[in-house]
């Protein structure tokens, strides 16, 4: 057996549920029974890598006993899951491999570490753009088109970059420097979306166009007309993108049209938008949870919110474009910033009956527990995206609900019960964004993809180079 295969603990397939809560049981209970954030006695560092090259990361492949399994290529380090930590292995840090590697009218090249950010300001200089996003800006290219991704499309736009990918330079476990364009399209819709477990990608190309714009409309609703709405949503040929407040029975939709008559894009709008949302909002709630009393901080909680939402939503910005939109910069990710989140994908039939339980289950555990969100959760519309075969939207439209708040404590408790939720209603975990999940939930979510991915997995690295534990734990 190999050594990484032995440092495996299998989960618990039993579930929690909200009688957990009920009976006062803490993390560690729920920990031991279903094995989602158990931490080994003893914790050995990784070692640490920040390959410069592709001769670098082969010997760092190659080199079983100077850098042991597993080995996990790490980015902007965004995941929400464990998905990229590693005990006693070898993590590529691939930050410093960064560079633009070739660039034309069509295309963009550019090494996996380049920072979103980064790749957005060097073709806007060029009156280019990306056609698909990602909501973390500090992402690294190669992290984005590896794993899931966030994004509000228009009917123009792919359905996320790694729908954009033309090329892949890629690393295999056994150290083997490997090239993959649209010659290979069964390969290519393997690698996209793959979660770094068929090879270390170290550079990326991805089609681009010349700048386009789009027209913002927005809209206030409560949840039971919002539910009506859902069908006509799911198929619109506009960027769907939804702030669901669930104890004021609040959303607000916003909805981004390619009709050829958008205006030109205020620039200072957008960067005023970016600052409310994600730098004021964050740090005001986070200082009025000192407020003692909840019977006075949450309702005053809820009114900054949606305060908050009426004025980015309705007085802001009324048109937009990628590149615009892309220079935001208050947007944390990592383990450093203030905001957490989670996110389940539903498919598009079932989200109205998902999104009604979520806001009974927010009412519900609030009362039990304490514990709210107190940030507003965010529901896109994702396209359908038979270019990956781990899409989480594959087989059709779906929506993404990505729960979000600045409070810890409990946080995890809030996360385990409502997988259990979510597992009722289709509930498609993202392996790099859905914390507390399940232990069937993903064979159940990807079915038959699964195993062919799981199968080609196996013929890639059959001595498990690049697996962890958690990829281990969900995938089998």
């Amino acid at each position: 057996m190999h050594p990484a295969t032995a440092r495996i603990i299998p989960p618990h397939p039993k579930l929690v549920s909200h009688s957990s809560l009920e009976r006062g049981r803490g993390m560690a209970d729920i920990a031991r029974l279903t094995g989602r954030f158990r931490r080994l006695e003893k914790t050995q560092e990784p070692r640490r890598i920040k390959p410069r090259s592709v001769e670098q990361i082969s010997e760092v492949l190659l080199d079983r006993r100077r850098f042991p399994s597993p080995v996990r290529p790490v980015g902007a380090n965004s995941n929400g899951t464990r998905c990229t930590r590693v005990h006693g292995g070898t993590v590529l840090d691939m930050s410093e491999m960064n560079k633009l590697v070739r660039l034309d009218k069509k295309c963009v090249t550019v090494q996996a570490g380049m920072r979103l950010r980064d790749l957005v300001r060097i073709l806007a200089d060029r009156d280019l753009e990306l056609m698909a996003s990602e909501e973390q800006l500090d992402r690294t290219i190669g992290g984005i088109i590896s794993s899931a991704s966030l994004f509000c499309g228009t009917a123009i736009d792919d359905p996320n970059l790694a729908a954009s990918v033309l090329g892949i330079g890629l690393v295999t476990p056994n150290g083997r420097n490997m090239d993959f364009d649209t010659s290979t399209p069964e390969m290519l819709q393997v690698l996209r979306q793959s979660y770094g477990l068929m090879g270390v990608v170290h550079t990326v190309s991805l089609r681009i166009r010349p700048r386009s714009q789009y027209t913002v409309r927005h809209g206030k609703i409560g949840f039971a007309e919002l539910t009506k709405l859902l069908p006509g949503l799911a198929t619109a040929k506009a960027g769907v993108k939804i702030y669901l407040l669930p104890f004021r029975n609040r959303a607000f939709v916003e909805l981004r049209e390619t009709d050829g008559k958008a205006r030109k894009p205020r620039a200072l709008a957008w960067r005023a938008r970016d600052w409310i949302a994600n730098k004021l909002l964050p740090d005001l709630l986070y200082l009025l949870r000192k407020v003692p009393g909840r019977r006075f901080r949450d309702p005053l909680i809820d009114g900054f919110s949606e305060a908050t939402q009426v004025l980015i939503n309705t007085r802001l910005v009324d048109a937009g474009s990628n590149a615009v939109e892309q220079t935001g910069k208050f947007r944390r990710i990592g383990p450093t910033a203030r905001t957490r989140s989670c996110t389940w994908v539903f498919p598009a039939k079932q989200f109205g009956a998902a999104l009604y339980s979520y806001r009974e289950y927010c009412h519900r555990h609030y009362k039990i527990s304490g514990f709210r969100c107190d940030l507003p959760s965010l529901a896109y519309r994702l396209l359908p995206d038979p270019c990956a075969l781990m899409s989480p939207s594959f087989e059709g439209p779906v929506f993404a609900l990505s729960l979000r708040t600045t409070v810890t404590d409990g946080w995890e408790d809030f996360l385990i019960d409502f997988g259990a939720i979510a597992g009722r209603f289709g509930g498609i975990p993202l392996l790099n964004y859905t914390r507390g999940i399940p232990a069937t939930q993903v064979k159940q979510a990807y079915g038959s993809r699964l195993e062919k991915f799981c199968l080609l997995r196996e013929q890639m690295d059959p001595q498990n180079r690049l697996i962890n534990q958690f990829f281990t734990e969900h995938l089998g």
